[in-house]
């Protein structure tokens, strides 16, 4: 019986692939000894394993900052056994195979976006470039291959899921880093001489220093011994009592900084509880499959609209997600 479930499903998955226009994705190959294991994933598949990897998304005991923790690729393998019986697709190596692949072609979308001449068609979903940019771009990004006028339907999804990894990946500064850098640039600054507005270009020619330069180093010297000596007072106790506010000036300014990160951690862990809060109310409210996917891509996007949401009186909440989501059709 599970045989015929399984070879019927196949079957509507490769149906719905024709009338899509898609062809089958063959799967990397992933070598288990002696032994190759190949996959040709169905669109209902890819949809399943796109739903069920969402959905764990918004669960901390598997998400986590930059990506999924250990062990999820089994969760995701006993979910699709539930939704598709019988299909064979196992935690190793299908489905961690299948979800870098995603998240793979996800990333090298939106490098491409971030550039000029690359945009995003929502209604066909798929990048629109001109073709010899696309080719000039793969050279030194392969990971952008084989989406040259290839629909890819689960950017908005995967945009849910990885986004704010991607947004607080590289390139972003947390509390740690904050922390760490704060200590060097305040190390940096003890050992760096101060710097003369009174120094010579460091564009001025080479040669044209030659003759100046035994002149010029006596002559810098003077000024900073010069200008020390003015900058002292007669009482050593107010000049220590300067030194040390300036030290409390560098040190506000560096403490400040650390305060934004705080700040900015704090906001991303509310909105987390917020999104997952929504998720919980949708469901409640009767909402599932599509319709639930739909809601909360719009709320990764729209942040008010969750907000709007708990704002309603409990019975106007349905009709409010009904409507969001039909203005967004």
């Amino acid at each position: 019986m599970n045989g015929l479930i399984s070879a019927i499903i196949l079957l509507r998955g490769c149906i719905i692939d024709i009338e899509l226009g898609h062809e089958p994705i063959r799967e990397l190959k992933c070598c288990s000894g002696k032994r190759e294991n190949k996959r040709i994933w169905t669109y209902y598949e890819d949809e399943e394993l796109i739903k069920a990897l969402y959905e764990i998304s918004f669960d901390p005991k598997w998400k986590s900052e930059g990506g999924f923790k250990n062990g999820y690729c089994y969760v995701l393998e006993n979910e699709l056994k539930a939704r598709l019986p019988g299909c064979g697709l196992s935690a190793i190596p299908h489905i961690e195979s299948r979800v870098r692949h995603f998240r793979t072609k996800y990333g090298a979308i939106e490098v491409m976006l971030a550039k000029s001449g690359f945009n995003w068609d929502d209604n066909r979903k798929m990048v629109q470039c001109e073709k010899h940019q696309y080719e000039a771009h793969c050279k030194d990004n392969p990971d952008a291959k084989g989406l040259y006028g290839v629909a890819f339907p689960y950017f908005d999804t995967l945009a849910a899921i990885y986004g704010k990894d991607i947004a607080t990946g590289e390139g972003a500064e947390g509390l740690g880093e904050a922390i760490t850098n704060m200590e060097k640039e305040i190390a940096m600054g003890e050992d760096c001489p101060v710097v003369e507005e009174d120094m010579i270009s460091m564009d001025t020619p080479q040669r044209s220093m030659d003759n100046r330069n035994s002149d010029h180093s006596t002559s810098s010297s003077s000024k900073r011994r010069k200008k020390h000596k003015d900058s002292m007072s007669s009482d050593p106790f107010l000049d220590l009592a300067s030194g040390i506010r300036g030290d409390l000036n560098k040190a506000s300014q560096h403490f400040g900084r650390m305060a934004e990160v705080m700040e900015m951690e704090a906001k991303k862990d509310q909105m987390q509880e917020l999104q997952e809060k929504s998720v919980v109310e949708l469901t409640r409210l009767g909402f599932g499959g599509s319709e639930l996917l739909k809601a909360a891509t719009i709320f990764v996007k729209v942040h008010n609209q969750m907000t709007m949401l708990f704002t309603l009186p409990e019975t106007l909440r349905r009709e409010f997600i009904l409507n969001m989501i039909a203005d967004n059709n």
